[in-house]
């Protein structure tokens, strides 16, 4: 009897986690830890994924790949294109065409049949943006050469696209003896890349308007839905469902960037479960069998080289040409190795519109399968070590700092105020008014003569003395304070002042200075923390991308008045 598909998926989950975990601790990117999980319960070797079942999973797969195109599309921002551009475009041409002439060199040479190159050649040229960019939010990456390789992992498939189009229109001919048709090889994946575009941005700019109608409360349900039919009408119409839901994102991110930011922020937060059956799945759907025959293993082997090296290669040209900064020039390329759902798409498809050529073009097509599927084996393993390689050497790793990175790594003292009014238990109504007007509180803590705390007064507690007369002289700050509920301390994780804050409908907490003695020495308040932790993520940002300005200038400097 076979499993239930919602067992299946709890268990990839499951699983997917426990090896993620393993794999971080061994200072390896969660996604391969994913990724052999998969393998061990594909259909490789343990078959607890059949093969049927991988197919009914194909829907939540095709959903994952959208919120991962989408996301990709946010990264996507006109100042970064301004900022970056020139270096982005040359890389991406370069490294893009690199690949295909080596690949198709290699296979050319290898195999002695120039359609298989070429076929080989387009497909090479693409990357996979799922495990790339996965890696890069792992390490919370950020700086010229992740801008550079997240925009080049996001444009790649619409390079792929026109290679592949150009090509098996070759291939296809030079197999069946056909004549070359211009209009299939160019014409063709032009409007499939148009159709892709506009279907995009028409989605981008529907959301942009539900979302402006609806306002916060329906943001996630709203994006997520959109992603949802967006990947429906671009699978139902046989366009590239990433290039469609990057557009819709980059046009988000573009129109409304505020907005965006939450927006994005929470979509990724809640796709993280998706995330990790995704590469599960990618496992579980590699078939390692393919390694045992020479033919294909002497095709992946030459694959893989020339691939890696175009790679390599020209990303190094790109950045030369282009004058892009020392880590984007020497890095880019290692970062680029991974490829998986277009590449795999890309060979499916080339298997299919060769099929009805006979046995010539039915082996073919099998080859390029079985290769491709080895090839996305061994990259998907290897490439996300390289990705983490690559920022690490370019010390752009941890550098993308967010304000949940502030609070976890800050005390309460870092954030609580020590200039505060407070009164004493016998202070009288006046007192207790003045101190009040003077610092424009809310908020008074009540201290003994030792200077401890004992209770709290706020205005509203305030409300039913006003209302009597003549009380100055006999109601006293003891009198009108409420007890202390909870308590800071200086030493405390800051983190502990919100989640306080976040389970009690209160919005100020006392600062007493340890557990022994309630001698108050600071106060901390909701709403100005909120304010002082956006102002420190911001100030930490701006100061980590001078250090990496300040480094790219040194190094043109040096590049232009060399030592002697």
């Amino acid at each position: 009897m076979d499993i239930n598909i919602l067992f299946l998926t709890g268990i990839a989950i499951f699983l997917g986690i426990l090896g993620g975990g393993l794999f971080q601790k061994l200072k390896i990117p969660q996604v391969v830890g994913y990724i052999i999980i998969g393998a061990l319960l594909g259909k490789s070797v343990l078959k607890i994924f059949p093969s049927h079942a991988l197919e009914a999973f194909t829907p939540l797969v095709n959903f994952t790949l959208g919120a991962i195109g989408f996301l990709i599309g946010t990264e996507l921002k006109k100042e970064v294109f301004d900022r970056y551009g020139r270096s982005i475009y040359f890389v991406l041409i370069a490294e893009g065409m690199m690949a295909f002439f080596l690949v198709f060199a290699a296979v050319t040479l290898l195999t002695k049949k120039m359609y298989l190159g070429l076929l080989f050649g387009a497909i090479a040229s693409a990357t996979d943006p799922a495990s790339t960019v996965n890696v890069l939010w792992e390490y919370k990456a950020r700086g010229p050469l992740t801008t550079t390789v997240t925009s080049i992992v996001a444009l790649d498939d619409g390079l792929a696209l026109l290679l592949y189009g150009l090509v098996s229109v070759f291939s296809h001919a030079m197999i069946a003896h056909e004549h070359y048709s211009l209009w299939r090889s160019i014409g063709l994946p032009l409007i499939e890349l148009t159709e892709c575009l506009g279907l995009g941005i028409l989605a981008g700019i529907i959301l942009i308007r539900l979302i402006s109608y609806f306002k916060d409360e329906f943001m996630l349900s709203l994006a997520l839905g959109g992603i949802a039919v967006l990947v429906g009408l671009s699978v139902y119409f046989r366009l590239d469902l990433i290039l469609t839901t990057m557009t819709m994102g980059a046009v988000i991110v573009n129109r409304i960037p505020k907005i965006s930011e939450k927006l994005t922020k929470r979509v990724k937060e809640s796709a993280i479960p998706l995330y990790i059956f995704f590469f599960v799945f990618v496992g579980a759907s590699l078939d390692i069998h393919v390694f045992f025959q020479f033919f294909i293993i002497s095709i992946v082997i030459a694959y893989l080289i020339s691939r890696s090296a175009g790679k390599i290669f020209g990303s190094m040209m790109g950045g030369w040409l282009s004058g892009a900064r020392k880590t984007v020039t020497k890095y880019s390329g290692i970062c680029l190795f991974t490829q998986g759902g277009v590449a795999i798409g890309l060979a499916m498809s080339i298997a299919h519109n060769l099929s009805d050529l006979g046995q010539l073009g039915i082996a073919t097509g099998i080859t390029i399968l079985n290769v491709v599927v080895a090839t996305t084996f061994v990259v998907q393993l290897i490439g996300p070590i390289f990705v983490k390689i690559g920022i690490t050497k370019a010390d752009e790793a941890w550098r993308n700092v967010t304000e949940e990175d502030i609070i976890e790594s800050s005390k309460v003292r870092d954030f609580m105020r020590t200039e505060f009014s407070f009164v004493k238990e016998s202070a009288s109504l006046d007192k207790i008014l003045d101190a009040v007007k003077e610092r424009e509180a809310y908020h008074l803590p009540v201290v003994n003569n030792q200077g401890e705390l004992t209770g709290l007064i706020s205005l509203g507690s305030l409300r039913g003395v006003f209302r009597e007369t003549q009380l100055d002289d006999i109601v006293f700050a003891k009198d009108v304070a409420v007890p202390v509920g909870r308590v800071l301390y200086p030493d405390e994780p800051l983190k502990e002042a919100f989640d306080i804050f976040s389970k009690r409908e209160i919005d100020y907490l006392a600062v007493v200075k340890n557990a022994q003695s309630k001698e108050i020495v600071g106060i901390i308040e909701y709403q100005p923390l909120v304010q002082m932790v956006s102002r420190k993520t911001l100030e930490r940002q701006k100061s980590l991308d001078r250090e990496c300005d300040e480094g790219s200038e040194e190094e043109t400097n040096q590049q232009e008045n060399p030592a002697p």
